[in-house]
Parts: C-alpha cells; sequence; structure tokens
C-alpha cells in the first residue's frame, strides 16, 4: 500500500513538475524584488488597474501585478457620482525630476521632490499637472 501512494505521488509531481518562473520585466533593484529603478517615493505596489485609489494630488503612482505603471486620476462625468479615483495606465516613469528641468521625451511621466505629478512637456520641460480627456490641467 505504501509503495502505490509512493507511485502514486511521485507520478504526480512528475507530471506537475516546477511551476514556471514568471519573467521580470524591465530593470529592478537587485536588492529590492519587484521594484523598479525608475520608481519614486510614495509608489503603491498594490495597484491594480481600474481599481479604486484616493491619492489624486501627490504620490499618485503605482505598479500593478505585471510591473506596469500607473497612476490614481478622476474620471470626470461618471455616474452614478463616485468620489473615488481609478488606477489609470500612465506614461513611462523616469523618476524624480525637478519642476521645469528637461525631459528625455514627449509622453513620459515624473514625479516631482514634493510628490506632485509631472508631465513631460516637450521644450517647456517637465511641469506638474495631468493629461485628461481635455488636454493638459496644471497643478
Amino acid at each position: 500500500m505504501i509503495r502505490k501512494t509512493l507511485l502514486a505521488t511521485s507520478f504526480a509531481v512528475a507530471l506537475c513538475g516546477a511551476p514556471a518562473a514568471a519573467a521580470e520585466p524591465g530593470p529592478m533593484y537587485w536588492d529590492d524584488p519587484g521594484h523598479y529603478a525608475t520608481d519614486v517615493p510614495g509608489m503603491n505596489y498594490d495597484a491594480h488597474l481600474t481599481g479604486p485609489c484616493t491619492n489624486m494630488d501627490r504620490f499618485t503612482f503605482g505598479r500593478g501585478p505585471g510591473g506596469e505603471a500607473l497612476q490614481c486620476r478622476w474620471i470626470p462625468n461618471q455616474w452614478p457620482p463616485i468620489y473615488t479615483g481609478f488606477w489609470q495606465t500612465s506614461y513611462e516613469l523616469v523618476g524624480v525630476r525637478d519642476i521645469g528641468s528637461p525631459c528625455p521625451k514627449p509622453q513620459s511621466a515624473a514625479q516631482a521632490p514634493d510628490g506632485r505629478p509631472l508631465i513631460c512637456m516637450g521644450a517647456q520641460g517637465w511641469q506638474a499637472g495631468k493629461y485628461n480627456g481635455v488636454g493638459f490641467t496644471p497643478m
């Protein structure tokens, strides 16, 4: 009886095998798994796309379960009215930058040292604000 149990167990282990390791997207800190080199202070690592959030003004960035950069934003004209923001896809996050400093490329995001979200505005450099349905909204 013990032999049959051991044989069945070893057969089940052979069929299932070890779980495959998931690929790690993007550059990560070597000593802090799950965190990326471009992460910012106050980053939320429990964010989920379209999930509710409340940090819409400062420290607005998070990472989804797959490592994607997300930002907590208000969605206007919701019905029924909801008084929280929602995690939405963010431009490529490049870390902490100073307002007005040159930025690498349009459609990139950063965070000011005081926690405000920044958007690359081309020749104007990094500017505090967000893009929404009607364009850029300064903060």
